[in-house]
């Protein structure tokens, strides 16, 4: 049986949303000690979103690597974590999409939580998620687009 790996865009959740949320705290903080208008302010904060968007996102990226190999699929991580996810274990896997990505929920038998995985879209060329979801329903896990 040949091995297929697909890469995929996703991210350390917790950590864009840190940054994110400390860099509209910072705009936010030098913006309103300016002597301008209020409605001056404003604009400047909003107008900086789409850049500290940008810069959350490339500061959290966590690319993987998904590996489907003899009943298994091992994820590697940018960062070198890696998790291996037996199939037969899976329940099913569920793929919500979201603004600017998707959350790809695998649900184990095993396991009462699921593992979430965040992928981004968003300031990213496009990668393998469909793919990889075809090559899994090919061995057999139950898929739901949700």
């Amino acid at each position: 049986m040949s091995d297929s790996t697909f890469h995929i865009a996703t991210l350390h959740r917790g950590k864009y949303m840190v940054l994110l949320l400390v860099g509209i705290c910072i705009v936010t903080a030098i913006v309103s000690r300016l002597p301008l208008q209020e409605a001056l302010k404003i604009l400047m904060v909003l107008c900086s979103l789409p850049l500290l968007l940008m810069l959350s996102i490339k500061g959290s990226r966590n690319d993987s690597y998904w590996t489907i190999k003899n009943g298994e699929v091992s994820i590697r991580f940018h960062n070198q974590k890696e998790e291996l996810l037996i199939l037969s274990e899976v329940k099913y896997l569920r793929n919500l999409p979201r603004s600017g990505g998707n959350l790809i929920m695998i649900f184990l038998a095993t396991a009462k939580a699921p593992k979430r995985y965040w992928r981004n879209k968003l300031f990213q060329k496009d990668d393998d998620l469909n793919a990889l979801i075809h090559a899994l329903k090919q061995q057999g896990v139950e898929y739901y687009y949700m």
